[in-house]
């Protein structure tokens, strides 16, 4: 017995007292190092070249999203204040013909997906007077289609309007109100990019301010709030990270940042994006992306929203997910998904037409003006 514990502290000892055989790793700051001013400029033309060609890659993509909003209500009852979290799921089924500058998306609510059913990866529809599909041709016709009355029906007669009763109801409108519609999705900047369009354009903006061709003086400014770490990684690849500073809310308030990291496997495209508040996030965006003929397409996005609390913490409180769960890269889109006709609108279902303050109904060979549309009841019910 006396033996055996002799020969255990005796390897003890000698494994206290050995050099460790672990090799050492090596630290990040051999792995990553800050680019000097006249680098950055030159890897902001490069990222933005390379985001770009990415996009120009792109001649027609059509395919379908899910999209998941996870959000923290908070409610306060007899004095208590109770916290849980709500999910709303929709599917985006969407046609992109970048060359033409056409797009054609559907807006579906849908059930919560059964996660076991691999048979039926597509989650249910949801009947909702949410539910919209929009055709936009180079942003200049834009086109609405609710799946029942959503919205001002000012402008038929009323006579009509009595007839003809309720159903969907076409509108064209301006640009900017889509763009304010949360419902909206453009692939473009939900997913390709961000809400100042390509994540290329910032690149560019700030290339060319650092070049000094738009003066002395603004180089002078912004070239200290332009950084660039690059950070090496395995068989060659690497990240640049690209942080910008901007100005407090409030003078003498807690400075702005912004922090992309661009990533050379994903074409230079970004895989982290975060606006900060001195050295904390209150809002991570994450990107994976699946390869398809040489284009990265992003797979998964990721966009966590966090509040600071009265304690000084950081808490989470939505979270919004894109998923894509099938496409077709580059492949031949029918001319007739981004036209009226392709709506389908059936006898008597309107259109209102917001740029011209005008009123259609659909006759029997298409959209005639309110004030024209004489109503039949027998073609009415044979729809």
């Amino acid at each position: 017995m006396v033996d055996r514990l002799s020969v255990a502290i005796l390897l003890l000892l000698l494994c206290l007292c050995s050099p460790s055989q672990v090799p050492a790793e090596e630290s990040a700051d051999d792995q990553q190092r800050e680019l000097n001013p006249e680098e950055t400029q030159q890897a902001l033309v490069f990222l933005a070249k390379q985001i770009t060609s990415n996009l120009d890659a792109i001649h027609t993509w059509q395919g379908t999203y899910t999209y998941v909003r996870d959000m923290q209500i908070t409610r306060n009852t007899i004095g208590q204040v109770g916290v849980r979290w709500e999910s709303t799921y929709r599917l985006l089924p969407f046609w992109l013909d970048q060359r033409q500058d056409k797009l054609r998306v559907n807006y579906y609510l849908t059930e919560k997906p059964d996660e076991l059913d691999q048979l039926q990866p597509v989650p249910a529809k949801i009947e909702s007077t949410l539910n919209a599909q929009w055709i936009v041709v180079k942003g200049e016709e834009c086109l609405e289609l609710s799946e029942e009355c959503f919205g001002s029906v000012f402008g038929f007669p009323d006579g009509v309007q009595k007839q003809i009763g309720g159903g969907r109801i076409l509108y064209r409108k301006w640009k900017f109100e889509l763009e304010r519609d949360g419902r909206f999705f453009d692939p473009r900047t939900e997913v390709l990019g961000n809400s100042s369009g390509s994540f290329a354009r910032t690149l560019e903006l700030y290339a060319n301010v650092l070049s000094g061709a738009e003066g002395k003086e603004k180089q002078e400014k912004f070239s200290p709030r332009v950084t660039i770490a690059e950070r090496k990684l395995e068989h060659g690849q690497k990240q640049l990270i690209v942080t910008i500073e901007y100005n407090p809310w409030k003078p003498n308030g807690v400075p702005r940042f912004s922090q992309v990291t661009y990533d050379s496997r994903f074409r230079f495209n970004p895989v982290r994006s975060e606006h900060l508040r001195g050295t904390v996030a209150d809002q991570i965006q994450t990107f994976s992306y699946k390869n398809v003929d040489g284009v990265s397409l992003p797979e998964k996005v990721v966009t966590e929203y966090f509040q600071f609390r009265p304690a000084g913490k950081r808490e989470l409180t939505s979270r919004r997910t894109y998923t894509l769960l099938d496409s077709k890269l580059n492949q031949p889109i029918n001319p007739d998904q981004f036209q009226i006709k392709s709506f389908n609108l059936q006898y008597g279902e309107r259109m209102l037409d917001r740029t011209k303050n005008r009123a259609f109904i659909q006759d029997h060979d298409g959209l005639v003006p309110a004030e024209e549309f004489e109503f039949n009841k027998e073609s009415q019910s044979k729809n």
